[in-house]
Formats: C-alpha cells, sequence, structure tokens
C-alpha cells in the first residue's frame, strides 16, 4: 500500500511540473496540490517591508535543535524553509537551496531548513542528500504552529531586522527578491 501512494504522489508531482506548477503536501492527509509557478502574492519590494509581519529572529533560533553549529541568525537577512524527509516536493526543492545558499551565502543570506521528525531519520536523509544550509529541528512543532504552516514545503524570506519580506513555495522564490534584502544588507 505504502508504495502504490508513493507512486501516485510521485505521478501526480511530476504532473504538476509538467504543468507549470510546484506541488505541495498538506500535513493533514498528504494531500497533493498545486501551485502556480508564479510570484507569490505576498512578494514586497525592500520599500515595502515597513509593514510586513516581523519575526524575533532569536526567539526562533532558541525553539530549534540545530543538527551542526548554530549560525548567527540575528542580524542576518534569513530564508527558512518547512520540510520533511518523506516529502517529495520538499526533496524537488533541496537542490535549488543549495543554489541559493551557493551564490548568496557569501553575501549575509542565512538559510535554514526546519523539519519536525526524528533527529535520527533527518541525519540519515542528510548522509544520503546532501544540504548545503542550516538544518534545524522543531521537535514539538511550536514553530510551524506559530507560523501557520499547513503544507509543505513552505518557506519565508525575511531581511536583516527581520521583517517578512516574501513567503511561499521555495522554488518560487527568485534571486531579484533576494537580492532586494542583500542590496542594502551586506554581511558582516
Amino acid at each position: 500500500m505504502k508504495t502504490k501512494t508513493v507512486i501516485l504522489s510521485l505521478t501526480v508531482a511530476i504532473g504538476f511540473a509538467a504543468l507549470g506548477t510546484y506541488a505541495t503536501l498538506t500535513r493533514a492527509g498528504a494531500t497533493v496540490t498545486g501551485v502556480p509557478v508564479t510570484p507569490a502574492d505576498t512578494t514586497a519590494t525592500a520599500g515595502d517591508t515597513g509593514t510586513s509581519a516581523r519575526v524575533n529572529v532569536k526567539a526562533l533560533a532558541a525553539n530549534l535543535e540545530f543538527l551542526s553549529d548554530k549560525p548567527v541568525l540575528a542580524g542576518h537577512p534569513l530564508l527558512i524553509e518547512f520540510w520533511a524527509t518523506w516529502c517529495p516536493p520538499c526533496r524537488a526543492s533541496i537542490a535549488h537551496l543549495n543554489d541559493l545558499a551557493k551564490k548568496f551565502h557569501a553575501s549575509g543570506l542565512q538559510i535554514v531548513g526546519i523539519a519536525d521528525e526524528d533527529k535520527a531519520v533527518v541525519e540519515r536523509f542528510r548522509g544520503q542528500t546532501p544540504m548545503n544550509y542550516t538544518v534545524a529541528l522543531d521537535s514539538n512543532q511550536a514553530l510551524a504552529a506559530a507560523f501557520g504552516v499547513q503544507t509543505i514545503p513552505q518557506a519565508w524570506l525575511m531581511d536583516k531586522d527581520g521583517r517578512v519580506v516574501w513567503s511561499g513555495h521555495p522554488m518560487e522564490l527568485d534571486e531579484q527578491t533576494i537580492n532586494s534584502v542583500l542590496s542594502t544588507n551586506p554581511a558582516r
């Protein structure tokens, strides 16, 4: 039965990709839905971020268990992504996040992938799938609840002051949006 479900999920995800949409999985029942390949409605330019939601990055970091050295998040642009090892669309997003990490880390962008699974499961997955950005655990799902995560993968981009400038499917995040938070916020 599990094999049929996985094959069906992969088939649907591939079908959505062919139609120009990205698949996401909802946590309630792992239903596959399509997300159009267009910039997120919540995208804001650097000048528009004054009224955006603000995230207490220090509190965010304090509530996570980092699987490697804890990065310095406060005072840096930050991209967080909620994901799971069992989620095909999440797995598909890893290469994109690796590319973003490679391109923008030197400019100060911090990327944190957040999972709510068992540490051993995530570590085993990371041993098979390179993730060139920080990975952390939200074991009690408190952070996911605070962000209102209903589907995965789901990402938020914040400027160095913790203002949310973008949220959506991580594959929709474009370099122009990232540059809008980096251009005035070089790495220290």
